[in-house]
């Protein structure tokens, strides 16, 4: 089960339709409920869980998906988001929902050692029933157009690619002032911005602050079949975030080679090891400091791509993560 609409969802609808592509090469079927761009669902939830007869239901998403479980006597297990882990289960509103999806489900999945024991600490009733599913970092396809030709944007022009959906907890708007504060320094620099509009308010607000930054571009979201081709015409990709599960942009741009700067962020910790696999910033200061440091240095900025895909290569095998799904279906 995967949140609707798709389009607004983007790093939850590649993390379930890669699950399900590994499912079922490994000679499962699965089926992807939930997943239509427009949000639409062709049947209700219990009619096709009464005609496919699953042996287990899987959530993507707890405030999202789970909730439609509970009381569901089909074994089911759910995955947290970021969002979960920071955000929704600490809400006044909401966390308590998020915590009963927990209870009642057969097992939680997290992306990480370190959201496993957040989970534990804040919800002791999940002890014990808790997998560790790192998320697989898979290469997209690089033949998309490219982003520098089609925007005019020089080739020895440093660009900065800030990928990921426009809502507050991804925090675009702390990389606003990035390339005003760096063209002031002498370099050559601009910024792209792109993802879906997931909080329409906070994105309009977005959109009014970049419009008087010259350098500064925000995008609609770019097809799946651009975004590789967009992390390969990046001379650094960079993660906003006030907090992250495992984030899919860097996952991608790291197993390309990509130099990241990321927010030193719950979930960003447990991909990025500072100044061995990337650099990770603690205010806006530090983030400009660092991304002028690469474009300074195209040497070490280079090194470091070398160094995240090498990294990400070993620990996030995409076989590995289903091996680990597996393993969590078969427990519940």
């Amino acid at each position: 089960m995967t949140p609707s609409p798709t389009h607004l969802h983007l790093g939850a609808i590649a993390t379930v339709t890669r699950y399900r592509e590994g499912l079922q090469r490994s000679g499962h079927l699965c089926e992807l409920f939930g997943g239509t761009s427009e949000g639409g669902l062709k049947q209700s939830l219990e009619g096709t869980i009464g005609r496919f007869k699953p042996d287990v239901v899987h959530a993507h998403d707890a405030l999202r998906t789970g909730v439609h479980l509970l009381g569901s006597r089909t074994p089911w297990v759910v995955s947290l988001s970021g969002e979960d882990l920071h955000h929704d289960m600490l809400d006044d509103e909401r966390g308590a929902l998020v915590c009963e999806v927990m209870r009642r489900a057969r097992r939680v999945l997290v992306p990480s050692p370190a959201a496993g024991l957040l989970v534990e600490e804040r919800l002791p009733d999940a002890v014990g029933k808790i997998d560790v599913v790192p998320r697989a970092a898979v290469r997209l396809p690089t033949g998309g157009t490219d982003l520098r030709r089609s925007l005019g944007i020089p080739r020895q022009r440093f660009l900065v690619f800030l990928p990921g959906g426009l809502r507050p907890i991804k925090g675009q708007h702390r990389a606003v002032p990035l390339v005003r504060v760096l063209r002031a320094a002498g370099a050559d620099v601009e910024m792209i911005l792109a993802g879906p509009e997931q909080d329409p308010a906070y994105a309009q607000e977005l959109r009014d602050q970049c419009g008087p930054e010259t350098g500064v571009r925000v995008l609609p979201t770019l097809a799946h079949d651009r975004m590789g081709a967009a992390y390969l015409d990046a001379d650094v990709v960079l993660n906003t975030s006030l907090s992250e599960g495992a984030a899919p942009t860097i996952l991608e741009a790291g197993i390309l080679g990509r130099p990241i700067v990321a927010a030193d962020a719950p979930g960003n910790r447990d991909l990025i090891r500072h100044k061995e696999t990337g650099l990770l910033f603690a205010s806006e200061t530090d983030m400009a400091k660092q991304v002028m440091a690469l474009y300074r240095n195209r040497s070490a900025a280079g090194a470091l791509g070398v160094r995240v895909r090498a990294d990400f290569q070993r620990r996030f095998d995409a076989a590995r993560e289903i091996d680990a799904l597996l393993s969590a279906y078969a427990a519940a």
